[in-house]
Formats: structure tokens, C-alpha cells, sequence
């Protein structure tokens, strides 16, 4: 297997082409960041990752849509603020046309926020939820 970093030549062309100001790559132990000013693509070292404990993560729509935090055939949010949920459990659901695309729960944890109202449209990457993970629990 190849290391990632003989890669970052690669990765800097495409940044530079789709003009994007910012790649940002993190790890468990890692974080590989490359800027764009316009006329270069450089490589910005910074401090590790934060571990595996993070205090709260951020739950991203994984496409556009418009947000449903309940089923559309029920009055109730499929999870709630405070309540514990487990790794691969709906929090919400995007629809898409006649699709219905659930957003998982990425590791088991404690919903602590609901950050968009039920019926509105957002994009790829809209942060949805925050969740606490649990202590102990592998990602």
C-alpha cells in the first residue's frame, strides 16, 4: 500500500484545477491541510487531530434535500434531544423527489442538538445534528 503523502503532488494539482481555496485531510494522529492563494498550492502544518473522544461531532447532510427529522407517515422526530442512539440509527431522513435517504448516527452517542428545522432544504455537508459520543465507544 502507498503512502498517502506521495500523493499530495497529485492532490495539489487538483485543488489548484477546481479552484478550491482548501483541502483539508485529518486522521487519527494526522491532519494534511493544502491552501490555495491563487498562484500556489502549499502544504500548512498544523497541530495532530483531535482524538477519537472528541468532546461532540457535527452530523452532516450526506446530499441535498429537504430535511425531515420524522418519517413523513408519522407526528413524532424519529430522535430526540437527550436521547442515547447507536452507531447506524436513523436521526433524520433527506428527501429527494419520491426518495427518502436516512442520515445515520456515524458512531454510538447522545443527541445533543437538532441544528435544522424539519421541512427545510439544505445542501451536501449542512450540519444537521451534534452528537456526544460515548466515551469508550470505536468510531
Amino acid at each position: 500500500m502507498s503512502n498517502p503523502l506521495d500523493h499530495v503532488d497529485q492532490l495539489s494539482t487538483w485543488l489548484k484545477d477546481a479552484n478550491f481555496a482548501v483541502l483539508e485531510l485529518r486522521g487519527p494522529s494526522a491532519r494534511l491541510r493544502l491552501v490555495n492563494d491563487g498562484a500556489s498550492v502549499r502544504v500548512v502544518e498544523g497541530e495532530e487531530s483531535p482524538s477519537v473522544d472528541a468532546p461532540s461531532m457535527t452530523v452532516c447532510a450526506p446530499s441535498p434535500g429537504i430535511f425531515l427529522d420524522r418519517h413523513p407517515l408519522h407526528e413524532c422526530a424519529i430522535a430526540l434531544v437527550a436521547a442515547d442512539v447507536q452507531a447506524g440509527d436513523p436521526l433524520g431522513f433527506l428527501q429527494i423527489g419520491p426518495l427518502l435517504l436516512a442520515v445515520p448516527a456515524p458512531r454510538a452517542g447522545t443527541l445533543t442538538d437538532v441544528l435544522v428545522a424539519h421541512g427545510t432544504i439544505v445542501g451536501y455537508g449542512t450540519p444537521l445534528f451534534v452528537l456526544q459520543p460515548i466515551e469508550g465507544e470505536a468510531s
